[in-house]
C-alpha cells in the first residue's frame, strides 16, 4: 500500500503562477490552489494542509495577512511567503506578525521550492506528534497571547546588546519591574553575559562594526535554542529582514522608535515564546529544521563559528572559576 500524499496549498492571484507551481509539486503532494486569500482560508478549514505558500501582493488580502489568519485556523501548518518585490514594509510586517517559516523571492528556483516544501512537511509531521488532543483544545476561541504575571516576577531575563544607555532608557524602564534586565555594548561582552546566566530574550542592534549581528544571534541560538531574539534597529534593510526570517526565525524586527507600551507587550510575548520552547522544544521551527535537514538550513559562516567558539570558551572559563569562588 503506497503512502498517502501530504496536502499543500498555493495562494497566488496569477493563474500561470499557480499552474507552474502545481506542475512542480503535484508529483510529491496533493496540491490545492487558491487565487485569493478568502478562498485559501476556506480550503484550510476543509483539508489537513501541511504547508501553505502565499504570494504577498494580492488584492483584498496581502500574503502576510493570509498567513496570519492561516495560523489561527491551522496553527501547525507551515507558512511560506512568496513575492517578487523587495518591499521592506511587507517583509517586516510578515516578520512581526510572527507567521512565516520561510521567505522565497520570485523568480524562484525549483530546487529551493522542493526542498523547502519537503522540510515544511517534515516539520509539520514532527509537530503533530506533540500536538494536544482535540478534546483538550477549545477551538471556538483564538489563542490569546500570554501576559506577564507579577507573581512570576524576575524569573526571566532580557539582554540588550549594542546600545548606549540613553537609547534604551525608556524601554528598559517599561520592563525592568517584571524582568531581570542586562545590557552589553559589545558582542564579546554579551557572550560572557549569556554564558554567566541564562537569558530568555535577546534584544539586539545590527551595527557591530566588523561583526555580523545575525552571525552573533545564530551562534547564540545554536547553543541556546530556547532563547528568543528581537532585532531593534534604525537600519531598514530588506535583505537583512529576509535573512532574519530564513536563518534565524527572528521573533520581531523592530525599526526605531518603538513606544514603551508596544515594546512591553512584545517582550511579554517573547518571554511566553521562550517558555514554550523550554516546555516543547519540538515547537522551535528553526531548531527542528536543523535537526531534520541541516543541509537545507543556511550553513554556518566562519564568523558564526568563531563566535560559537568564543561563547564556549566563556562557558568553560566560568565553569572552571566556580569552584574557587564557592569557598
Amino acid at each position: 500500500m503506497s503512502k498517502q500524499k501530504s496536502q499543500v496549498l498555493i495562494v497566488d492571484d496569477e493563474p500561470l503562477v499557480l499552474s507552474s507551481l502545481r506542475n512542480l509539486l503535484e508529483f510529491d503532494y496533493i496540491v490545492h490552489t487558491a487565487e485569493s486569500g478568502r478562498e485559501a482560508l476556506k480550503i484550510l478549514t476543509q483539508f489537513p494542509i501541511k504547508v501553505i505558500m502565499s504570494d504577498q501582493r494580492m488584492p483584498e488580502m496581502m500574503g502576510h495577512e493570509v498567513l496570519s489568519e492561516a495560523k489561527r485556523i491551522s496553527p501547525a501548518t507551515i507558512r511560506i511567503l512568496l513575492t517578487g518585490y523587495s518591499d521592506l514594509e511587507s517583509i517586516i510586517n510578515s516578520v512581526n506578525a510572527g507567521e512565516i517559516f520561510r521567505y522565497i523571492s520570485k523568480p524562484w528556483k525549483s530546487e529551493m521550492i522542493l526542498s523547502v516544501f519537503k522540510l515544511g512537511v517534515q516539520i509539520y509531521d514532527r509537530l503533530s506528534q506533540f500536538a494536544p488532543s482535540p478534546a483538550s483544545m477549545t477551538s471556538s476561541e483564538p489563542t490569546k497571547p500570554k501576559v506577564h504575571i507579577e507573581v512570576d516576577e524576575k524569573s526571566h531575563s532580557v539582554l540588550f546588546v549594542g546600545y548606549e544607555d540613553d537609547e534604551i532608557k525608556n524601554l528598559v524602564e517599561q520592563i525592568e519591574k517584571g524582568y531581570e534586565v542586562y545590557k552589553s555594548q559589545s558582542i564579546d561582552e554579551a557572550l560572557r553575559q549569556i554564558a554567566r546566566k541564562p537569558v530568555s530574550v535577546i534584544v539586539s542592534n545590527v551595527n557591530f562594526g566588523q561583526d555580523n549581528a545575525l552571525d552573533f544571534l545564530n551562534a547564540v541560538k545554536s547553543e541556546y535554542p530556547e532563547v528568543v531574539t528581537v532585532i531593534l534597529t534604525e537600519v531598514a534593510d530588506a535583505n537583512l529582514a529576509i535573512r532574519s526570517i530564513n536563518e534565524l526565525n527572528v521573533f520581531r524586527y523592530l525599526i526605531k522608535p518603538v513606544s514603551g507600551d508596544v515594546f512591553r507587550q512584545i517582550i511579554d510575548n517573547a518571554v511566553s515564546q521562550n517558555q514554550t520552547y523550554k516546555e516543547k522544544p519540538a515547537s522551535n521551527l528553526i531548531h527542528a529544521a536543523k535537526q531534520i535537514a541541516p543541509e537545507v538550513v543556511a550553513s554556518e559562516s566562519q564568523s558564526e563559528s568563531a563566535l560559537r567558539l568564543k561563547l564556549r570558551a566563556a562557558q568553560l572559563a566560568l565553569s572552571k572559576a566556580k569552584p574557587s569562588g564557592l569557598g
